[in-house]
């Protein structure tokens, strides 16, 4: 993530010193980045913006932005642990989040820029959500998709109602609208609960997930014939194996792992 509230958190000053380090720690385990870049990105309050900005006139803010947007582009697109850019994160989900806006032109701008200054790169833009399908510009070389099978809303915990079929279905209504491919970009392998997680009990992290719900999220992204997937929950995995000397979650994920790559 390239967060703009966490690399200018004051107006024109621009630190990426937390990026790099994060940059070169991946580089170092011989693992590959998809760098993602926009106002929105992946996790609450989804629409990462610095106060700062939220005070300005939206037509400036969007003008501060775009200067954000070049300056990371040129940072980091000669580094060659990135293999992608991720472009916004479900740009169109308009159920959630803070501080959304939602403007084609702005999304057409920001495409422009990634694949003028860094033409040799793949650009991957998420639906919206479950039901998102590209109708319109612009058209990046990859579209993704979420994979939630259990999440806490609304004060209980529900199942995805949706079946690997479904997903099959939407790879190729993507396939004939866009002559592009479909990938699983977020997989849920971690919990979703009433808190964030450090903050729950294990008990409570255990509702929505464990071991077992790994292994079923795991097939039932395989069953929905997408080829590739992006797990959603590193981060955790390791605390719980770190602080809660759960070898066993670490132990299926690496299994898991291990059957993919021989069976790709």
């Amino acid at each position: 993530m390239s967060y703009w509230d966490s690399h200018e958190a004051v107006e024109n000053i621009v630190d990426f010193a937390l990026l790099d380090k994060q940059l070169e720690i991946i580089a170092n385990s011989g693992a590959r980045v998809t760098l993602c870049v926009g106002m929105r990105q992946p996790r609450w309050p989804e629409t990462h913006v610095p106060q700062w900005a939220l005070d300005l006139p939206e037509d400036e803010r969007i003008e501060k932005y775009y200067l954000y947007h070049q300056t990371v582009i040129d940072r980091y697109k000669g580094n060659p642990v990135i293999e992608s850019w991720q472009l916004e994160n479900e740009f169109w989900n308009k159920s959630f989040g803070q501080n959304n806006t939602f403007s084609r032109r702005r999304l057409k701008k920001e495409f422009s820029m990634i694949r003028n200054s860094d033409p040799s790169r793949p650009i991957i833009m998420s639906l919206a959500n479950t039901f998102g399908y590209p109708l319109f510009g612009p058209k990046p070389d990859l579209y993704g998709t979420t994979m939630y099978l259990v999440q806490y809303e609304k004060g209980r915990y529900t199942k995805t109602k949706f079946r690997p079929w479904y997903f099959r279905v939407r790879r190729a209504l993507v396939k004939a609208i866009s002559f592009r491919s479909l990938i699983i970009h977020e997989l849920q392998a971690e919990p979703w609960g009433p808190k964030a997680n450090w903050e729950m009990e294990d008990s409570e992290q255990a509702k929505s997930m464990g071991q077992e719900q790994i292994k079923k999220c795991i097939a039932f992204a395989r069953r929905s014939g997408i080829k590739y997937t992006d797990l959603w929950g590193a981060e955790w995995w390791y605390w719980r194996k770190t602080k809660s000397q759960d070898m066993a979650l670490w132990s299926t994920l690496a299994s898991e792992a291990l059957e993919s790559k021989h069976n790709a």
